[in-house]
């Protein structure tokens, strides 16, 4: 029997396995898949409580109505299924864990059993710090005393580095990209993220809108509430390209040259379509915003521009097109820094966390 095989784990996380324009495919649910996958393969048995629902571009009193409904699932699911598991694992975001993390920890507190939180986003301590005094008060006697709370940024470390139950945890991917002649210009950019337009959507599109025939923008996610449909028409060097599937991601970023994601998104962390477009051999364009710079390193593997400003993205593709040498120097820093993300090595770390828990 392998190490770990038994120690069986109640993962409580978004895995709901189809996509719809309310139930799109983000950053949860991929880390979702690779928890399964990585813990997996690691000798670990693992129970799933699936909290997916249609939570995107509905209105506002059926979006309260689905995380209630969501809240009272996970707290049945957990009461009901925590005593044959040793560890409840709930991947969730910052602002789901005041109420749903604390109410996992309090049923699991009772059962004596481990709570390893791992929160996907880069605003954690934004949230925190807009805690009243009652929910600071309740975050830090509830949620904040998992076993293990694994944050994705290192700024949110930083935040509550004092604690000694948390950890840096990267979004990470392990992407193996189709084998492409070396790169030595720009002239296919790609654009894929929710079509939010905090992601930088208009900004993309506009600095694109006089680049050289040669050049060309495709755009691929899917539409939100907000999307500006009108942007697309009549661009003469933008295409959507609809929604892409994460298996068809290698063999796209391959196809391509450059991605932009100016994002002034407010829970913007480690945008895991980055880490593929590194892992890819792509560089990247990207706003100085949030925790971007400590994954996208300026002239290194990308450009960093100042948030909201086609301008600034319109300069850095210029300055690509002009200086093909930087050009190939930032596609060798993206495929080095891409290597920093692999899968393998942190889910090692992760094993190891949780073996050391069923042995307290």
């Amino acid at each position: 029997m392998r190490a770990g095989a038994t120690t069986k784990i109640l993962l409580i996380a978004p895995l709901g396995s189809g996509a719809s324009a309310t139930n799109v495919v983000g950053g949860h649910r991929l880390l979702a898949a690779e928890s399964v996958r990585e813990l997996g393969q690691r000798g670990f048995e693992l129970e799933v409580l699936d909290t997916s629902g249609d939570v995107t571009n509905i209105s506002p009193w059926r979006f309260q109505v689905v995380r209630l409904a969501r809240f009272l699932r996970v707290v049945q699911g957990v009461a009901t299924k925590i005593r044959h598991s040793r560890i409840a694992f709930l991947v969730i975001g910052p602002h789901s864990a005041l109420v749903l993390a604390s109410a996992v920890w309090a049923i699991c507190t009772v059962a004596r059993r481990h709570v390893v939180l791992r929160l996907s986003g880069g605003d954690l301590g934004v949230v925190y710090r807009g805690y009243g005094v009652v929910a600071r008060w309740l975050a830090e006697r509830t949620w904040m005393r998992c076993s293990l709370v694994y944050v994705e940024t290192q700024q949110s470390y930083r935040d509550f580095d004092r604690l000694p139950n948390f950890r840096w945890f990267p979004g990470t991917r392990n992407v193996q990209a189709p084998a492409t002649a070396r790169r030595e210009e720009v002239r296919k950019l790609i654009f894929v993220a929710r079509l939010h337009m905090a992601k930088g959507l208009a900004e993309a599109l506009d600095a694109c809108r006089h680049l050289p025939e040669r050049c060309h923008l495709h755009v691929f996610g899917p539409g939100m509430s907000d999307t500006d449909w009108s942007l697309f028409a009549a661009h003469p060097r933008a295409t959507y390209g609809g929604v892409l599937a994460p298996e068809d991601m290698p063999r796209v970023l391959s196809e391509h040259d450059l991605m932009l994601l100016p994002s002034y998104y407010a829970g913007e962390g480690y945008p895991g379509v980055i880490l593929e477009a590194f892992q890819c051999g792509l560089p990247v364009i990207a706003a100085r915003w949030r925790a971007v710079p400590e994954l996208v390193g300026h002239e290194q593997n990308g450009l960093l521009v100042e948030p909201r400003s086609a301008d600034a993205v319109r300069a850095a593709i210029e300055r690509l097109l002009a200086d093909p040498d930087l050009y190939r120097r930032l596609c060798e820093g993206a495929e080095r820094r891409g290597e920093d993300f692999r899968s393998a090595k942190w889910h090692d770390r992760m094993a190891a966390d949780l073996r050391a828990l069923t042995k307290q």
